[in-house]
Protein backbone atom coordinates (compact mmCIF):
# COMPACT_ATOMS: atom_id res chain seq x y z
CA UNK A 1 0.00 0.00 0.00
CA UNK A 2 1.60 3.28 -1.15
CA UNK A 3 1.43 6.69 0.50
CA UNK A 4 -1.45 8.00 -1.62
CA UNK A 5 -3.71 5.07 -0.64
CA UNK A 6 -2.91 5.59 3.05
CA UNK A 7 -3.65 9.31 2.71
CA UNK A 8 -7.03 8.63 1.05
CA UNK A 9 -8.01 6.25 3.87
CA UNK A 10 -7.05 8.85 6.50
CA UNK A 11 -9.11 11.52 4.74
CA UNK A 12 -12.20 9.27 4.65
CA UNK A 13 -11.83 8.31 8.36
CA UNK A 14 -11.30 11.94 9.40
CA UNK A 15 -14.51 12.96 7.63
CA UNK A 16 -16.52 10.47 9.66
CA UNK A 17 -14.74 11.48 12.87
CA UNK A 18 -15.42 15.19 12.32
CA UNK A 19 -19.08 14.51 11.52
CA UNK A 20 -19.45 12.35 14.62
CA UNK A 21 -17.78 14.97 16.81
CA UNK A 22 -20.09 17.67 15.43
CA UNK A 23 -23.12 15.57 16.31
CA UNK A 24 -21.84 15.04 19.85
CA UNK A 25 -21.18 18.77 20.37
CA UNK A 26 -24.61 19.70 19.01
CA UNK A 27 -26.27 17.08 21.22
CA UNK A 28 -24.52 18.31 24.38
CA UNK A 29 -25.55 21.90 23.60
CA UNK A 30 -29.19 20.90 23.14
CA UNK A 31 -29.19 18.88 26.38
CA UNK A 32 -27.60 21.79 28.28
CA UNK A 33 -30.13 24.25 26.86
CA UNK A 34 -33.13 22.06 27.66
CA UNK A 35 -31.83 21.25 31.15
CA UNK A 36 -31.14 24.87 32.00
CA UNK A 37 -34.30 26.42 30.60
CA UNK A 38 -36.87 23.69 30.93
CA UNK A 39 -35.48 21.46 33.68
CA UNK A 40 -37.14 20.41 36.90
CA UNK A 41 -38.38 23.34 38.97
CA UNK A 42 -36.07 24.04 41.89
CA UNK A 43 -38.81 25.60 44.04
CA UNK A 44 -36.97 28.42 45.82
CA UNK A 45 -38.02 32.00 45.18
CA UNK A 46 -37.50 35.70 45.89
CA UNK A 47 -40.31 37.26 47.94
CA UNK A 48 -41.18 40.94 47.45
CA UNK A 49 -42.61 42.20 50.78
CA UNK A 50 -44.04 45.31 49.08
CA UNK A 51 -46.08 43.68 46.33
CA UNK A 52 -46.19 40.26 48.09
CA UNK A 53 -45.15 38.65 44.80
CA UNK A 54 -43.04 35.51 44.55
CA UNK A 55 -40.38 35.47 41.83
CA UNK A 56 -39.52 31.80 41.21
CA UNK A 57 -35.93 30.58 40.85
CA UNK A 58 -36.85 27.76 38.48
CA UNK A 59 -33.41 26.71 37.28
CA UNK A 60 -30.05 25.70 38.68
CA UNK A 61 -28.74 29.04 37.37
CA UNK A 62 -31.04 32.09 37.24
CA UNK A 63 -30.19 35.40 35.60
CA UNK A 64 -31.60 38.55 37.19
CA UNK A 65 -31.94 41.87 35.37
CA UNK A 66 -34.00 44.33 33.36
CA UNK A 67 -33.65 42.39 30.10
CA UNK A 68 -36.68 40.33 29.08
CA UNK A 69 -34.33 37.43 28.36
CA UNK A 70 -33.47 37.12 32.09
CA UNK A 71 -35.07 34.40 34.20
CA UNK A 72 -36.06 36.99 36.83
CA UNK A 73 -37.06 40.26 35.16
CA UNK A 74 -36.94 43.45 37.29
CA UNK A 75 -38.22 46.52 35.45
CA UNK A 76 -36.59 49.19 37.63
CA UNK A 77 -34.38 52.01 36.34
CA UNK A 78 -31.38 51.24 38.59
CA UNK A 79 -31.40 47.52 37.73
CA UNK A 80 -28.94 46.65 34.97
CA UNK A 81 -29.98 44.63 31.92
CA UNK A 82 -27.97 41.68 33.23
CA UNK A 83 -27.61 42.50 36.91
CA UNK A 84 -26.83 39.24 38.76
CA UNK A 85 -26.94 35.46 38.72
CA UNK A 86 -28.41 33.26 41.48
CA UNK A 87 -27.13 29.68 41.32
CA UNK A 88 -27.87 26.43 43.12
CA UNK A 89 -24.74 24.52 44.13
CA UNK A 90 -24.11 21.43 46.22
CA UNK A 91 -23.29 23.60 49.21
CA UNK A 92 -26.40 25.78 48.74
CA UNK A 93 -27.48 28.91 46.91
CA UNK A 94 -25.10 31.72 45.89
CA UNK A 95 -25.58 35.12 44.27
CA UNK A 96 -23.02 36.86 42.05
CA UNK A 97 -22.92 40.39 40.65
CA UNK A 98 -22.53 40.42 36.83
CA UNK A 99 -20.92 43.88 36.63
CA UNK A 100 -24.10 45.79 37.48
CA UNK A 101 -24.09 49.56 37.90
CA UNK A 102 -26.06 49.71 41.20
CA UNK A 103 -24.57 46.62 42.86
CA UNK A 104 -25.87 43.53 44.66
CA UNK A 105 -26.25 43.32 48.45
CA UNK A 106 -26.91 40.49 50.92
CA UNK A 107 -28.28 41.70 54.28
CA UNK A 108 -26.88 45.15 53.47
CA UNK A 109 -23.34 43.95 52.62
CA UNK A 110 -22.09 44.53 49.09
CA UNK A 111 -21.41 41.43 46.97
CA UNK A 112 -17.95 41.44 45.38
CA UNK A 113 -17.71 37.69 44.65
CA UNK A 114 -20.12 34.73 44.57
CA UNK A 115 -21.76 34.95 48.01
CA UNK A 116 -23.82 32.28 49.81
CA UNK A 117 -27.44 33.19 50.60
CA UNK A 118 -29.58 31.42 53.20
CA UNK A 119 -33.29 31.14 53.89
CA UNK A 120 -34.62 34.50 55.14
CA UNK A 121 -31.69 36.60 53.87
CA UNK A 122 -32.43 39.99 52.29
CA UNK A 123 -31.02 40.15 48.75
CA UNK A 124 -30.99 43.55 47.01
CA UNK A 125 -30.39 44.41 43.36
CA UNK A 126 -29.85 48.14 43.45
CA UNK A 127 -32.92 49.52 45.25
CA UNK A 128 -34.99 46.35 44.74
CA UNK A 129 -34.95 44.24 47.91
CA UNK A 130 -36.29 40.71 48.33
CA UNK A 131 -36.43 37.99 50.96
CA UNK A 132 -34.78 34.77 49.77
CA UNK A 133 -36.89 31.67 50.48
CA UNK A 134 -35.09 28.32 50.26
CA UNK A 135 -37.44 25.54 49.15
CA UNK A 136 -35.95 22.92 51.49
CA UNK A 137 -36.14 25.19 54.56
CA UNK A 138 -39.62 26.36 53.56
CA UNK A 139 -40.78 22.74 53.37
CA UNK A 140 -39.38 22.09 56.85
CA UNK A 141 -41.22 25.14 58.22
CA UNK A 142 -44.44 23.98 56.56
CA UNK A 143 -44.08 20.56 58.19
CA UNK A 144 -43.46 22.14 61.60
CA UNK A 145 -46.45 24.44 61.20
CA UNK A 146 -48.67 21.51 60.25
CA UNK A 147 -47.53 19.63 63.36
CA UNK A 148 -48.27 22.65 65.56
CA UNK A 149 -51.65 23.19 63.91
CA UNK A 150 -52.54 19.54 64.45
CA UNK A 151 -51.56 19.92 68.10
CA UNK A 152 -53.66 23.08 68.41
CA UNK A 153 -56.69 21.40 66.81
CA UNK A 154 -56.29 18.53 69.26
CA UNK A 155 -56.04 21.02 72.12
CA UNK A 156 -59.24 22.71 70.94
CA UNK A 157 -61.12 19.40 70.96
CA UNK A 158 -59.87 18.66 74.46
CA UNK A 159 -60.89 22.15 75.56
CA UNK A 160 -64.44 21.65 74.28
CA UNK A 161 -64.76 18.46 76.33
CA UNK A 162 -63.56 20.06 79.57
CA UNK A 163 -65.56 21.89 82.18
CA UNK A 164 -66.85 25.37 81.28
CA UNK A 165 -64.59 27.04 83.86
CA UNK A 166 -61.44 25.95 81.98
CA UNK A 167 -59.82 28.97 80.29
CA UNK A 168 -58.15 28.89 76.87
CA UNK A 169 -56.66 31.97 75.21
CA UNK A 170 -54.35 32.78 72.30
CA UNK A 171 -50.70 33.11 73.29
CA UNK A 172 -47.23 33.71 71.90
CA UNK A 173 -44.89 30.99 73.16
CA UNK A 174 -41.16 31.65 73.02
CA UNK A 175 -38.94 29.37 70.95
CA UNK A 176 -37.64 27.55 74.00
CA UNK A 177 -41.20 26.77 75.06
CA UNK A 178 -40.74 27.92 78.66
CA UNK A 179 -42.66 31.22 78.47
CA UNK A 180 -46.15 31.96 77.21
CA UNK A 181 -47.38 35.52 76.67
CA UNK A 182 -51.15 35.16 76.99
CA UNK A 183 -53.56 37.41 75.10
CA UNK A 184 -56.63 37.92 77.27
CA UNK A 185 -58.04 41.02 75.51
CA UNK A 186 -59.07 41.76 71.92
CA UNK A 187 -55.94 43.87 71.40
CA UNK A 188 -52.52 43.21 72.96
CA UNK A 189 -49.46 45.41 72.49
CA UNK A 190 -46.09 43.60 72.72
CA UNK A 191 -42.88 45.45 73.54
CA UNK A 192 -40.12 46.25 76.00
CA UNK A 193 -41.94 49.20 77.54
CA UNK A 194 -43.52 48.48 80.97
CA UNK A 195 -46.73 50.05 79.70
CA UNK A 196 -47.23 47.38 77.04
CA UNK A 197 -49.92 44.73 77.54
CA UNK A 198 -47.27 42.01 77.19
CA UNK A 199 -43.77 43.08 78.20
CA UNK A 200 -40.91 41.33 76.40
CA UNK A 201 -37.53 41.69 78.10
CA UNK A 202 -35.40 41.21 74.98
CA UNK A 203 -32.92 43.83 73.80
CA UNK A 204 -33.78 43.26 70.12
CA UNK A 205 -37.46 44.03 70.80
CA UNK A 206 -38.55 47.67 70.50
CA UNK A 207 -40.30 49.56 73.30
CA UNK A 208 -43.59 49.27 71.37
CA UNK A 209 -42.96 46.50 68.86
CA UNK A 210 -46.16 44.86 67.54
CA UNK A 211 -49.87 44.52 68.22
CA UNK A 212 -51.91 41.30 68.11
CA UNK A 213 -55.65 41.87 67.80
CA UNK A 214 -58.90 40.08 67.08
CA UNK A 215 -61.21 41.07 64.23
CA UNK A 216 -64.10 39.18 62.71
CA UNK A 217 -63.34 36.03 64.69
CA UNK A 218 -59.72 35.88 63.46
CA UNK A 219 -56.43 37.01 64.94
CA UNK A 220 -54.04 39.43 63.24
CA UNK A 221 -50.65 41.00 63.90
CA UNK A 222 -49.28 44.36 62.80
CA UNK A 223 -45.94 46.04 63.37
CA UNK A 224 -46.06 49.09 65.68
CA UNK A 225 -43.15 50.95 64.07
CA UNK A 226 -40.44 48.74 65.53
CA UNK A 227 -36.73 49.16 64.74
CA UNK A 228 -35.98 45.55 63.80
CA UNK A 229 -39.28 44.58 62.20
CA UNK A 230 -41.88 41.84 62.60
CA UNK A 231 -42.11 38.63 60.56
CA UNK A 232 -44.61 35.79 60.19
CA UNK A 233 -43.17 32.53 58.87
CA UNK A 234 -39.98 34.39 57.87
CA UNK A 235 -41.93 36.95 55.78
CA UNK A 236 -41.84 40.63 56.83
CA UNK A 237 -45.13 42.06 58.05
CA UNK A 238 -46.37 45.07 56.11
CA UNK A 239 -49.76 46.24 57.31
CA UNK A 240 -51.69 43.54 59.13
CA UNK A 241 -51.14 39.78 58.74
CA UNK A 242 -53.61 36.99 59.56
CA UNK A 243 -52.40 34.57 62.24
CA UNK A 244 -53.08 30.83 62.30
CA UNK A 245 -52.22 28.09 64.76
CA UNK A 246 -48.52 27.22 64.61
CA UNK A 247 -47.38 30.36 62.81
CA UNK A 248 -43.78 31.34 63.55
CA UNK A 249 -43.56 35.00 64.63
CA UNK A 250 -40.33 36.99 64.76
CA UNK A 251 -40.19 40.17 66.84
CA UNK A 252 -36.82 41.77 66.16
CA UNK A 253 -35.38 38.30 65.53
CA UNK A 254 -36.82 36.83 68.76
CA UNK A 255 -38.91 33.79 67.74
CA UNK A 256 -42.37 32.91 69.10
CA UNK A 257 -45.04 30.35 68.16
CA UNK A 258 -48.68 31.45 67.92
CA UNK A 259 -51.02 29.07 69.78
CA UNK A 260 -54.71 29.93 69.57
CA UNK A 261 -55.81 27.48 72.28
CA UNK A 262 -53.36 27.88 75.14
CA UNK A 263 -54.61 26.64 78.54
CA UNK A 264 -54.42 29.43 81.12
CA UNK A 265 -54.50 29.10 84.88
CA UNK A 266 -56.83 31.43 86.73
CA UNK A 267 -53.94 33.39 88.24
CA UNK A 268 -52.22 34.10 84.88
CA UNK A 269 -51.60 37.80 84.23
CA UNK A 270 -50.44 37.84 80.59
CA UNK A 271 -46.76 38.17 81.47
CA UNK A 272 -44.40 35.33 80.64
CA UNK A 273 -45.21 32.10 82.48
Amino acid sequence: MDFNEIFDILVIVSRYLVAGLAVLVLGSCVVSLVTRRFGTRIGSYLYDPGSKKRLPLSHWENSVGRSKTCDVVLTLPDVSRFHAVISKRRSGWVVADTHSSAGVFVNGSVVTKPTPIAHGDTVSFGSASFTFVDADEDDKEQEEREKRRAFSRSAAKRAAAMKPEASFYPALIDEAGDKAYVITTESCLFGRDPGCDARLRYQAVSARHARVFSQGGAWYIEDAGSSNGTTVNAKPVSGRRRLRDGDVIGLGGVIFIFNEHYKVKKDSDGEGR
